[in-house]
């Protein structure tokens, strides 16, 4: 096993809309960067639950909850707040109602280690929520900007096609005679891409 590195950036943040789930497989439209990304914080949390018989523990089960992760970025422009919401956009006006509906996005990204790698993180579906990004804070009147952000939840639900939530995969594992290249292409396009080892 290779000495851990840290991790030093992420940047290629792409989401995809599901457009179908089925047993048999999962469609994907396009992918879509968002640039601006600033921080990226897994919300995955878990435990475990021990089973008692025979006056003593039993069986031990660990689980997973809260899969997902909050996205911290420069701004979450109104087209893409619209997409994400399920909202409608009229000439470019983002009009929230009780009319929204859930909308599932696959999502990709990367991470830079210290090293100058990459490890490559994609989750298969889920949703988005976030408060109102229309906040803001009154400039200061000397002394440097106090830059602002949003933030949005992505709440990662089972694919119904396989039951996974997510994947990830280091550089140095992608496939001998195969680029940086060449792997980001297929990452960043294709959800349901699988390396061949």
């Amino acid at each position: 096993m290779n000495r851990p590195l840290p991790t030093i950036g992420v940047d290629k943040y792409t989401f995809f809309k599901v457009l179908s789930d089925s047993t048999s497989a999962t469609q994907y439209d396009e992918g879509v960067e968002l640039l601006g990304t600033v921080e990226i914080a897994p919300t995955d949390a878990g435990g475990s639950t021990v089973f008692d018989a025979d006056n003593g523990a039993y069986d031990v089960a660990s689980y997973i909850e809260n899969i997902g992760h909050e996205i911290t970025n420069a701004d979450i422009p109104p087209e893409v707040d619209a997409m994400w919401r399920g909202a409608t956009l009229k000439n470019g006006v983002v009009e929230i109602g009780n009319d929204t509906k859930t909308v599932y996005f696959g999502v990709a990204w990367r991470i830079l280690k210290s090293d100058g790698t990459y490890r490559y993180v994609r989750y298969y579906k889920g949703a988005y929520s976030f408060a109102s990004n229309v906040g803001g804070k009154t400039k200061a009147s000397s002394g440097s900007v106090d830059n602002q952000t949003a933030k949005a939840t992505y709440t990662a639900v089972e694919r119904t096609s396989d039951s996974n939530y997510y994947a990830y995969i280091d550089e140095a594992d992608i496939p001998e005679g195969m680029t940086r290249a060449e792997f980001e292409e297929e990452w960043f396009s294709n959800l349901n891409y699988m390396p061949e080892s």
